[in-house]
């Protein structure tokens, strides 16, 4: 690795990868605590390390006490009964009027809520599910990816970059530090093409997308329907997606018990204090950390939605 400012980075992610990521002490799951995992259908060794404990998630919304918290609480319920019914309203609705639809999932908190949907309302046998390897992404994301497989009985359809079978190609061919080189490069190869080979194979004419307009200004006026698109909680709140796991014990990605509000590659994803989750773009403001557009700007998108339009 070079010694350069960027290579002073990449040490730094890799440091701070293997301390989040590989160097946990493993933990036995509390007994008053296996109900809770099996009832959500967890992995017994994934779970070692992270039990999936809704008691490590924040909360965004101050209740008060008393009659204010009564109301406050009967106001969310009746807010989350609609949202859930107009979900499945409008997942039934696609599964009515496109012929190929698909949903790609990056595993990250709205997205768990919709794959859930889509099993609650008998769709995995019609809907595909996407998945986009990078080969950098966290060691968890792929046991989680495993994982949910089993607990709702499908196979994703696994993409990749192209001319790389397997992570340890990609390393040997283009070495552990490709994302360095050229980021717009690295997205376009590791992420933008495979998402679209996934999209020309498919021949969709419907891709669902947990895209909402709190993720941040670029996305601030996303309709539910937007051409080939369909964006199912785009007027959900990362609130709300939490408050929907929480009401049917969904399986979620492990590293949100660590800190993680978003999931994406390990060089550039970084742990969000509990305060910020739920403000507006909070969710996403651990994610690109360090990285800049060419034009010197923040990187607030990794190209999937920016370079393939409807």
């Amino acid at each position: 690795m070079k010694v350069t400012a960027i290579g002073l980075l990449a040490t730094t992610s890799y440091a701070f990868m293997l301390n989040t990521a590989w160097n946990r002490n493993i933990k036995l799951i509390p007994q008053n605590k296996i109900s809770n995992v099996l009832s959500m259908g967890l992995d017994p060794q994934l779970t070692k390390d992270f039990p999936r404990d809704f008691s490590k998630i924040p909360t965004g919304t101050d209740y008060g006490n008393g009659e204010d918290e009564k109301l406050n609480r009967e106001d969310e319920k009746n807010r989350m009964n609609y949202l859930e019914s107009t979900l499945m309203e409008n997942l039934k609705k696609v599964a009515e009027i496109k012929k190929r639809p698909i949903f790609t999932t990056a595993l990250i908190a709205g997205d768990c809520v919709i794959l859930d949907a889509i099993a609650k309302a008998g769709l995995l046998d019609k809907i595909d599910i996407i998945f986009v390897d990078t080969y950098f992404l966290f060691p968890e994301s792929l046991s989680f990816l495993r994982e949910i497989e089993a607990h709702y009985n499908f196979k994703a359809k696994i993409y990749h970059a192209e001319d790389c079978a397997t992570q340890d190609e990609f390393y040997e061919k283009y070495g552990e530090d490709y994302w360095m080189e050229d980021i717009d490069k690295y997205d376009l190869k590791c992420k933008v093409e495979p998402l679209q080979r996934a999209l020309k194979e498919s021949e969709t004419d419907a891709w669902i997308n947990g895209r909402r307009r709190d993720h941040g200004f670029e996305r601030a006026a996303l309709p539910v329907w937007e051409g080939n698109k369909v964006n199912l909680l785009s007027f959900w709140s990362f609130e709300d997606c939490w408050n929907y796991l929480r009401r049917h014990n969904v399986p979620y990605h492990p590293l949100h018990d660590v800190g993680f509000s978003s999931l994406g590659d390990m060089q550039s994803t970084r742990k969000v204090p509990h305060e910020k989750w739920f403000t507006y773009g909070g969710e996403r403001s651990g994610r690109f950390e360090g990285l800049k557009n060419k034009d010197g700007s923040d990187k607030t998108e990794c190209g999937i939605h920016t370079e393939i339009k409807n």
